[in-house]
């Protein structure tokens, strides 16, 4: 079958799986018999995942939005090609591109697994473990792993997160050295359009890596499995002794708005200017190379 043959054949085969309902499979997994060289990526941390390993991908969805929100080094080519949205990638487009290899996760892409699957082995990962489960840094580094090995690159897989693990150490170090680790934390998000402050709790990700270098969250809140709980300015003044770590767009409206607040100027960390901006574009969802930015921005900020 030449490729042009199989190309159709392949958009033929997704258009009629689509005229019939798709199920979940249990095994949130295909198996990847060979070494994935041509890979789909439905989300942007294993889009950040591919490009730490050296592998450009075929796909991405939502190119522009990744663009905007990781900022990373290596970037993606101007060969990958937008496969739609991530909560609606397009099916045609992904098998257009032949992959061997289609990443995505459980809570977006398992209504369409089985279709998704069809075109080419799939893995799901769910980067949001139940509490008893893992932690989110702990999966970040056992989904990375696994596409490491999925594209035959575990040994450069393991040098990432060494390296990462060095830049945690490095951090630490520096922090201790000029104490500022002496207070707690808070680590809070403005996000456009959304009038409520995001606050992580320890179950975020970010927290754990910033407990990583020494530091301690001040918020404690309730368990949600994205780590962040949305608040009003009305509960800040029980952790206002803490350093208030926050990324937020300088255009952001609802916190120019905020700062307007008199339980806001009120608040210590306000009135003692302990307010550390560690950069709009932080990305706090992403993999190895979006923790170190994290890291770096935060000594920066201090």
């Amino acid at each position: 079958m030449n490729r042009i043959n199989r190309r159709q054949f392949l958009v033929t085969a997704v258009l009629s799986a689509l005229g019939v309902a798709c199920t979940p499979s249990p095994q949130q997994s295909a198996p990847v018999t060979n070494t994935a060289t041509r890979v789909v990526a439905l989300e942007w941390e294993y889009v950040e995942d591919l490009l730490a390993l050296g592998v450009q991908p075929v796909g991405v969805a939502d190119i522009p939005g990744y663009q905007q929100f990781v900022q990373i080094e290596p970037t993606l080519a101007e060969t990958v090609v937008d496969v739609g949205t991530r909560q609606e990638p397009s099916l045609e487009a992904i098998a257009q591109l032949q992959p061997d290899l289609i990443l995505g996760v459980e809570l977006r892409h398992e209504p369409i697994y089985d279709t998704l699957s069809a075109i080419a082995p799939t893995l799901l990962f769910n980067p949001y473990p139940a509490a008893e489960e893992s932690t989110q840094l702990e999966r970040m580094q056992q989904t990375f792993l696994e596409i490491a090995d999925a594209v035959n690159r575990r040994p450069q897989g393991e040098a990432v997160l060494n390296q990462m693990q060095e830049t945690f150490n490095q951090a630490a170090n520096q922090l201790q050295e000029s104490n500022l680790a002496t207070r707690q934390f808070l680590l809070g998000q403005f996000v456009p359009g959304v009038p409520q402050l995001r606050l992580f709790t320890n179950d975020a990700m970010a927290v754990q890596i910033l407990s990583q270098i020494g530091l301690q969250n001040a918020w404690i809140g309730e368990f949600d499995r994205f780590g962040f709980n949305p608040v009003w300015v009305e509960a800040l003044p029980s952790v206002e002794e803490a350093n208030f770590l926050y990324i937020a767009e300088t255009k952001n409206t609802h916190f120019k708005q905020l700062q307007k607040n008199p339980v806001w100027q009120n608040l210590q960390f306000v009135q003692e200017n302990r307010l550390y901006p560690i950069g709009e574009d932080t990305w706090v969802f992403g993999g190895p190379l979006s923790a170190q930015v994290l890291i770096e921005n935060v000594v920066s900020a201090f």
